[in-house]
């Protein structure tokens, strides 16, 4: 009885129930709430049009004798109000419907005193339920508070109108419940018996009989389905012959790798190997051969690197698993050789040139320190400025090796040069990423210097220049940031800075920050769609037009990046 209730039938059945029952749920609390909001509504109304009115009534007219008339024309056989108080400015009961004397103090009484309507829902202390009570002051014709009028009305009508409402729900839920159930019987019953015949006949083929054929009653969904399942059957014995064909291509394919490959079941034993394998590590493989000894890695590693001779491989390694269960492993060989030594090279590369800047820098700061705080001479003042000199040259001449290399290696690096203003290429680029800056509310200002000379640039390039500067302060800007973008000029260059208030950059970071894939914070310039050759980029194209890039920040206040370009 147990399993029954898990069957496709009663989950039908169940589903259809929580639907109506979900349906019926929203549409009470719906009904409910819109009626309670009504009721309320017009019940705060009335009440506030009574105070309103007595308060009216009041008005020059608290004379003790009257008050007493006044209440009880307002505490009529059809009215709805139960209590009425008159107070005095301070609080004192003046008059009241029960005959209640001293002072009262509510919050809503402390709020018409200070000049304004106050209403409040509290316990009726008379009798059980709650009441809806309203303060209105009363003004004199100074426009001086002279009182207050309280009034109260019960809610227990409501309530109970509301109550009745909650039973004819509750009654048309349970209605809608039980014929839920019988019609979701009867529809579930047409489509799991369909699907049961269809289970009996997969259970023959499993078995190995591929010859089933189920009769098609319908042509809906469950008729498709036993199409489906009959063309399965005709197909299936196709499939088997065409998966040991694929399994040949596979380890074909295999075969004829230029890259290694090794299997080996749970202990350790070659199941499987390419001759590429056996030419990589040099050894010859044989199956059931235990893969110690020949590949020394760990295989909670997915990728290793090994050193196999004179060579430099890397190993991909992957389980092979079948139910969570691993029972074996697939070893890829890429001999990496070639790559290690270009790796080697460039390591060397930059140690000989940190050695080459050392050097001189040490020898600088040697003789700098000896004429700041020891008293030489002017003859070997000179003599140390002369090696100063000298080593500055040796320096410069370093730099322009290091320029000239990388321009070497560049691609695209001719320059399109033409007279430009500049204020001109910065509006072109702010205009297309302003939208960008105003999905994060950010304030985007442009404060451009008037252009006294055009300069030589390529326009393309510089356009770049800049949509690399501003998109990178609106990416690391947070919401509601501030972007300044400013154009300046002297004798000798034109220059733009964009300027923000972001997340800034570590000082440790800044002497780095303009080196190819050099990332701050690697795990946000990816979320962010960074890719590390943005300020790299900036750097080249600028100093391809012999200009110049600088770059100021500090963490929490942000960043000013300048750009100085000269005019030819």
């Amino acid at each position: 009885m147990k399993s029954k209730f898990k069957s496709i039938q009663w989950k039908i059945i169940l589903i259809y129930t929580l639907l109506i029952l979900v349906a019926m749920e929203i549409i009470w609390v719906y009904l409910y709430k819109s009626l309670e909001n009504y009721h309320m509504n017009n019940f705060d109304n009335y009440l506030e049009a009574q105070v309103r009115g007595i308060s009216f009534t009041l008005k020059d007219n608290m004379d003790a004798k009257s008050l007493k008339n006044i209440i009880n024309m307002y505490m009529g056989p059809n009215s709805n109000v139960k209590y009425v108080y008159i107070l005095d400015n301070k609080g004192n009961i003046l008059a009241s419907s029960t005959g209640d004397k001293g002072k009262m103090m509510t919050p809503a009484i402390v709020k018409a005193l200070s000049g304004e309507i106050g209403s409040e829902v509290t316990d009726d202390y008379n009798s059980s339920g709650k009441i809806k009570s309203f303060a209105m002051p009363v003004y004199n014709s100074d426009g001086k508070i002279n009182g207050v009028v309280y009034i109260s009305g019960s809610l227990n009508g409501i309530y109970e109108t509301l109550s009745d409402v909650n039973l004819i729900l509750l009654s048309a839920t349970l209605f809608a419940v039980g014929i839920t159930v019988v019609l979701g019987y009867i529809l579930s019953k047409t489509i799991t018996d369909p699907i049961k015949e269809v289970t009996k006949y997969a259970q023959k083929m499993a078995e190995g009989n591929f010859d089933v054929t189920i009769k098609i009653k319908s042509n809906d969904e469950i008729g498709k389905l036993g199409e489906m399942f009959n063309f399965l059957s005709l197909r299936l014995k196709q499939t088997l012959n065409d998966i040991q064909g694929e399994k040949n291509k596979i380890e074909a394919i295999i075969r004829f790798m230029t890259d290694g490959v090794v299997a080996t079941d749970a202990k350790g034993k070659i199941i499987h190997y390419n001759e590429a394998a056996e030419k990589i590590l040099n050894v010859k493989l044989e199956l059931g051969m235990p893969i110690e000894g020949i590949l020394n890695l760990e295989k909670e590693d997915a990728v290793a690197t090994m050193n196999c001779g004179n060579k430099v491989l890397t190993v991909n390694i992957a389980p092979l698993k079948n139910n969570q269960q691993i029972e074996g492993y697939v070893y890829v060989l890429h001999d990496i050789t070639e790559q290690h030594k270009l790796d080697t090279m460039r390591k060397e590369f930059v140690a000989n040139v940190s050695h080459e800047l050392r050097t001189p820098l040490a020898t600088i700061k040697s003789y700098v320190e000896t004429l700041l705080y020891s008293d030489v001479d002017t003859e070997y003042s000179k003599r140390f400025l002369k090696i100063i000199d000298s080593e500055a040259d040796r320096m410069t001449r370093l730099v322009k090796d290091l320029l000239l290399l990388s321009k070497m290696d560049s691609e695209g690096s001719n320059l399109k040069l033409e007279h430009k203003n500049l204020n001109e290429v910065v509006i072109y680029v702010i205009n297309r990423l302003s939208i960008e800056a105003h999905k994060k509310n950010q304030k985007l200002i442009v404060d451009l210097q008037e252009a006294p000379r055009q300069v030589y640039i390529d326009k393309d390039k510089m356009e770049q220049v800049i949509v690399n500067l501003v998109t990178n302060a609106i990416k690391y800007t947070p919401e509601n940031g501030m972007i300044k973008v400013i154009t300046e000029y002297d004798e000798n260059f034109a220059s733009f800075i964009v300027e923000d208030n972001g997340i800034g950059i570590p000082k440790e970071d800044l002497p780095r920050i303009f080196e190819r894939f050099y990332r701050v914070d690697k795990a946000r310039s990816r979320e962010l769609g960074g890719t590390g050759l943005g300020l790299s980029i900036v750097k080249q194209i600028v100093e391809l037009h012999k200009g110049e890039v600088s770059i100021e920040s500090e963490v929490g206040k942000g960043t000013i990046v300048r750009v100085k370009l000269p005019y030819q």
